[in-house]
């Protein structure tokens, strides 16, 4: 089970910045970006999941944070923020048992406004 965002007309995106900016530009703005997301998530994982020890202190294991992880694709033109432990989709989205501690959803949404700011700058 994996969570994923999709955005369409990323193709048509492309060829439209192609036209108007170098691609040196737009790899620097979608690395730049996918690795503020990481770093955003992994300083929320660190102060938002932790776990509680028999006396009930809470504590973290850091595995969280450790599975956060980026990757780029086409040449640089996608980035990809993901956590990578298989219990991330229950702490993200929550079960019937347990409330949703969501961590990816709202740095993305947080971060989807700064990267399209910085691609409209590119385009002026």
């Amino acid at each position: 089970m994996a969570i994923n965002y999709k955005l369409n007309g990323m193709g048509k995106l492309q060829k439209g910045l192609l036209e108007r900016v170098s691609k040196d530009k737009i790899v620097s703005v979608v690395k730049r970006n996918t690795t503020q997301m990481q770093q955003t998530a992994m300083a929320k994982a660190s102060s938002t999941y932790t776990k509680r020890d028999k006396h009930g202190k809470p504590y973290s294991t850091g595995d969280t944070k450790k599975s956060i992880g980026v990757s780029f694709e086409n040449g640089g033109m996608s980035g990809t923020t993901g956590m990578g432990m298989k219990y991330n989709p229950y702490t993200e989205k929550g079960t019937r048992f347990m409330a949703a501690e969501p961590l990816l959803e709202p740095t993305f949404n947080s971060q989807k406004t700064k990267f399209k700011s910085d691609l409209e700058n590119l385009i002026k």
